[in-house]
């Protein structure tokens, strides 16, 4: 294992440094400490200075100070990407028409026709599967009388956010 730091399995570090360490921790510590002597990073003199200051320390900052320069620290995860939100300004109209939505809808709308229409492909396709089976019928009859509604009254919203208010 030469060369490379000790693997710990835990961190002093990583712990409030306030709060007091257990024999098993600064047992793991003087692992660590004996492993930089046999990897070259301290030498036989060092040791016992280290070796001393571990069985001293009470706390995880007084561990910590024992071994900042001789492991590097364990790389903190990364945060996970948020995904990405379409930010509509409330005002902002959609160029998209309430009549021919409103139409395609009355006329094809258990096949999601006024969805495709307004840019809402993937609520567009579900209709369209779930008509095409028999069971999703009623399913997509009464998803077509809701988008009737919302649509009348102005409160469709294209594949951007954005609501359809102008009928022609």
């Amino acid at each position: 294992m030469a060369g490379q730091p000790p693997i710990a399995p835990y961190d002093p570090r990583d712990q409030p440094p306030q709060l007091r360490a257990t024999d098993a921790e600064r047992e793991a510590v003087a692992g660590i400490v004996r492993s930089a002597l046999d990897d070259g990073r301290i030498q036989l003199d060092e040791l016992d200075d280290r070796l001393g200051a571990v069985y001293e320390a009470k706390t995880y900052g007084e561990l910590s100070v024992v071994i900042d320069d001789i492991v590097p620290r364990s790389p903190q995860p990364l945060p996970q990407p948020r995904p990405a939100e379409v930010v509509v300004p409330a005002d902002q109209a959609s160029d998209k028409l309430i009549l021919p939505g409103f139409l395609l809808c009355l006329f094809f709308g258990m096949f999601g026709a006024h969805r495709f229409y307004a840019g809402q492909t993937k609520t567009a396709v579900t209709m369209l599967v779930l008509t095409l089976i028999a069971i999703g019928a009623p399913v997509t009859a009464i998803w077509m009388l809701v988008d009737l509604v919302v649509l009348g009254v102005g409160s469709f919203r294209d594949g951007h956010g954005r609501r359809m208010r102008r009928w022609a």
